[in-house]
């Protein structure tokens, strides 16, 4: 196991730059069909549930959520009955993402937009929870204390595949997993995460914040960062060389990316390896976070 979930990309250079100093730890290959940090930062939750007795777990996501998929897909396989409040996008037919999850079982809740915005408001929660009791409501994405345990397990299957890592980067969504890895490792590590999201300014204090009072191997935490310059246009939006990069990328290393979080992480590794910021000579570690799913949303990656 410990093979297969590592690639280096030293199969060749793309558009001139060789990665050959990158090497993937490849989450899109576990997890069936919850694949990626998805399994990660739902696997607390399932466990409380069975250990409660709970048999409803509720969440939230837009029409292409990979988490809301990965909550039906686990939510089948363990038999437990899950619900996924949708934002409601223009037209009313299901992505393939949530055709999938309703066919797993999942009870779909389409709400407006202005409903939605709610999702993290304790009253909101509260006649959510109780509309659908007994449940446990799930904060979109998987964030929250759970996930975080859960995405501890990244960095313990990190050590194992990867122990001489210590420059560690990952995609950023809720800063949930980002979290889970820089609490798992120490301080000898650096993690660096890349958002996926524009203008998330507040992203270091979620992370800050999952952080503070959680026990940490004697070693420490790992010190980590967050870079905010390489969304290329916001979330689940793809600029024109993102999309050339991801196409060129593909057909030399043969790994399939998504194109809303993995493919931005490995873009601006390329662009600052072009740029000479960063040395080809040091090792880097990069968290394929999966989503491969999702990419059946972009045409020209069909």
């Amino acid at each position: 196991m410990s093979v297969s979930l590592l690639t280096r990309l030293d199969g060749g250079e793309v558009d001139g730059v060789s990665m050959a100093n990158v090497s993937l730890l490849r989450l899109d290959l576990t997890g069936g069909n919850a694949p990626g940090n998805k399994h990660f930062k739902l696997r607390p939750v399932f466990q409380a549930a069975h250990r409660e007795g709970i048999h409803r777990l509720v969440s939230f996501g837009g029409p292409w959520s990979n988490h809301l998929h990965a909550l039906a897909a686990l939510g089948r396989e363990q038999g437990l009955q899950t619900v996924g409040i949708v934002r409601a996008d223009d037209g009313c037919a299901d992505t393939a993402m949530l055709a999938e999850a309703r066919a797993w079982g999942m009870h779909i809740e389409r709400v407006s937009r202005s409903e939605f915005r709610l999702r993290n408001e304790a009253d909101y929660l509260a006649a959510v929870a109780a509309r659908f009791a007994p449940c446990k409501v799930i904060p979109e994405g998987g964030a929250g204390p759970a996930g975080v345990r859960g995405c501890g397990d990244i960095a313990t299957l990190l050590r194992q595949v990867a122990p001489w890592a210590r420059r560690i980067l990952l995609p950023v969504g809720t800063g949930t997993t980002l979290a889970g890895v820089v609490r798992g490792l120490g301080s000898g590590c650096e993690v660096i995460g890349i958002s996926a999201l524009r203008g998330a300014t507040d992203l270091e204090s979620r992370v800050q914040q999952a952080l503070a009072g959680r026990a940490v191997q004697d070693g420490g935490i790992a010190r980590w960062q967050i870079l905010h310059q390489e969304h290329c246009g916001g979330f689940a939006r793809v600029t024109a060389p993102l999309q050339a990069f991801i196409l060129a990328f593909e057909r030399v290393h043969g790994v399939p990316l998504d194109p809303v979080y993995t493919a931005k992480m490995l873009y601006a590794i390329h662009r600052r390896l072009r740029a000479g910021e960063w040395s080809a000579q040091q090792p880097l570690l990069a968290i394929h976070t999966g989503g491969l799913q999702g990419r059946r949303g972009f045409d020209w990656l069909a």
